[in-house]
């Protein structure tokens, strides 16, 4: 994956299309226009990003309307959950847009939940939607029509769910639109000041301009696209390389360049992911050890066997391992000697404090030294001045 971290100046690639099925496209109603109705199946739940629904239920006497609901509402939630019906009918009353939570979706982040968390929210869904079914003159609680009656009422988690949803909407049609890039970041030698390789960053060039990392990353590192999007990053990583390359051989400037391609934990447990390593490799006629991946400590504590798995396999190819902001977690010595790395990479804050105070410049050479005695390499995130550099 990526960080905060880029120069403006770097070479872009953009993604092809590329298609997700847990997150649907947006979807737009004309006024009068039923979204379903009563009885039908529901799998998915909506997002109001502008325009107006409205719940009913059809009766003998006619149609009776429960609820109104306006932008920023989410409705349908009720019978995401196993094979569950609706329990009314939903209708635009003017031209509307809404934003699509699938089923697949909801299944996806409540596997990612704890098990308390998850079976308290399956429980309390349940009941809820059967509070509300309407059954009838039985007069309903429209308030439970929509998330507010799961536990949504706080202002600050439903403006949080609101943005998460609308962020990884819009990034399931920024990468069918080609609108991700990667950014790619030198790595220096300190022996000769040379550039001896890049990290490549992910960046969203949103209608011109680019979306602030720390708006977007977060999202994507959770959501179901970042499979998708992972194996797009290598495959554009090694187009990216191969072109950096030529240009440097042309130059007659330095030995062979390197990638150094961030992976997330959810990448871990994709079964095409090494495939996709190994044919990007190939297609774009690079060594094997010019492809480094970068796994952060939090990766490897979450699924070590599956990081086992496929950091084996990339070391059996050729590739090389590193582990990313290093120090910066409780048991960083602990799996050192279980996994087959060929490097450190010392987190931003040890080179700031390495600037300003003898502790920190310790800390930085015993890490050092830590990754000579382990015959790794290590590099530096964050040196920014020739004083960091000169230490």
């Amino acid at each position: 994956m990526s960080r905060a971290r880029t120069r403006a100046d770097a070479p872009r690639h953009r993604p092809g299309t590329a298609t997700v099925d847990m997150i649907a496209s947006p979807r737009r109603l004309t006024t009068g226009e039923v979204l379903f109705r009563e009885g039908d199946p529901g799998h998915q739940a909506y997002l109001i990003e502008s325009g107006s629904i409205e719940i009913f239920i059809e009766r003998a006497d006619g149609i009776r309307v429960l609820a109104r609901l306006g932008a920023d509402e989410l409705f349908g939630e009720m019978a995401l959950l196993g094979d569950r019906t609706r329990s009314a009918g939903a209708r635009a009353s003017m031209t509307t847009v809404l934003s699509v939570v699938t089923h697949e979706t909801l299944t996806e982040h409540l596997a990612q939940a704890s098990p308390v968390l998850r079976h308290l929210l399956t429980l309390t869904l349940a009941r809820c939607r059967d509070t509300v079914r309407l059954v009838g003159g039985e007069k309903p609680h429209h308030s439970s029509l929509t998330l507010a009656a799961v536990g949504g009422r706080a202002p600050g988690d439903r403006d949080l769910a609101v943005q998460r949803l609308r962020i990884e909407q819009a990034l399931h049609v920024a990468l069918a639109r080609g609108e991700l890039e990667l950014f790619y970041q030198p790595i220096v030698s300190l022996l000769d000041s040379r550039t001896v390789g890049f990290e490549p960053l992910v960046r969203w060039r949103r209608n011109g301009t680019l979306v602030p990392p720390s708006e977007f990353i977060w999202v994507l590192e959770e959501s179901p696209l970042i499979i998708e999007f992972g194996r797009w990053a290598v495959r554009t990583a090694a187009a990216g390389l191969r072109e950096l390359q030529t240009a440097a051989q042309q130059r007659a400037v330095g030995p062979l360049l390197f990638a150094s391609v961030n992976l997330s934990v959810r990448q871990l447990g994709d079964p095409e992911l090494f495939p996709t390593i190994a044919t990007a490799i190939a297609d774009n006629g690079l060594r094997p050890e010019q492809m480094r991946f970068e796994i952060t400590e939090s990766v490897v504590l979450n699924n070590l066997e599956a990081a086992l798995e496929l950091l084996t396999r990339c070391r059996q190819l050729g590739c090389k391992l590193v582990v990313d902001d290093f120090g910066t977690g409780y048991s960083a010595l602990s799996y050192l000697h279980r996994l087959p790395l060929h490097g450190l990479k010392l987190d931003r804050s040890f080179v700031q404090d390495a600037a300003t105070n003898e502790r920190g410049l310790r800390i930085v050479r015993a890490i050092g030294q830590l990754a000579s005695d382990l015959q790794m390499f290590a590099v530096a995130e964050g040196i920014e001045t020739a004083q960091q550099a000169a230490l």
